[in-house]
């Protein structure tokens, strides 16, 4: 009597783009463990599980891995962006724990936007858009605030200017420094944002991200998108 011999399951073969996707974001993991400095295609192929030739069988040079990598930096930071609300402050405190949220989720992320090193690993196309995706979320948070200091929606004293400044700086603190995400990191996320939207709005009118925003009067448009 024979036994019957286990038979090996079928290995699945990505697609070009599966495979492009995966090493885009392995380039993430290795650029959070070990900075652009240290970013090298074995430890891409390592954390793939290929080796370092698959890696140009679907990349022409790590440049072009790295501007993958940036690629999904930019589909992760702008997904659903900019967010839909009538109110400004709602706006504005959707896309801080939007953003809290994914840098913490991708370290790599991070890595990416605050890092000197950047020019080591990537061409300067690649260095001019994370510039860009700097500036343009920089431009988001000020559009927002400058919209609520027109309509009297800021605390007495409290100006757009200053209130940026706050802003992201409580989004440089939670996302980017620190960036493993703790536990219970996104309810002291949640737990920030109240505190800066009291601080925003005066302490007699919080509204928590999410809720419906009451409509003021003599508004002549919507949202300023940067």
């Amino acid at each position: 009597m024979t036994t019957p011999t286990a038979t090996r399951a079928p290995r699945i073969r990505k697609s070009g783009e599966d495979r492009r996707h995966e090493i885009a974001e392995a380039a993430l993991r290795v650029i959070a463990a070990h900075g652009l400095r240290r970013f090298t295609t074995a430890a891409i192929a390592a954390e793939v599980g290929v080796t370092d030739g698959a890696l140009f069988r679907h990349f022409p040079t790590k440049e072009a891995i790295v501007l993958a990598a940036i690629d999904r930096v930019e589909e992760l930071l702008f997904q659903g962006f900019p967010p839909e609300a009538d109110d400004p402050l709602e706006r504005l405190g959707a896309f801080f724990l939007r953003r809290v949220g994914v840098i913490r989720a991708e370290p790599g992320i991070s890595r990416l936007l605050v890092s000197e090193e950047l020019a080591f690993a990537a061409p300067p196309e690649g260095v001019s858009r994370v510039s860009g995706f700097r500036d343009r979320s920089v431009a988001f948070v000020q559009a927002c605030l400058a919209e609520a200091e027109r309509h009297a929606l800021l605390a007495p004293g409290v100006g757009a200017d200053e209130a940026t400044v706050v802003v992201l700086g409580a989004i440089l603190a939670l996302g980017h420094h620190g960036t493993r995400p703790a536990r219970g990191a996104g309810g002291s996320a949640q737990r920030v944002w109240a505190a800066l939207e009291t601080f925003l709005r005066g302490p007699a009118r919080p509204r928590s991200a999410g809720s419906r925003p009451p409509r003021t009067s003599g508004r002549t448009g919507r949202r300023s998108t940067p």
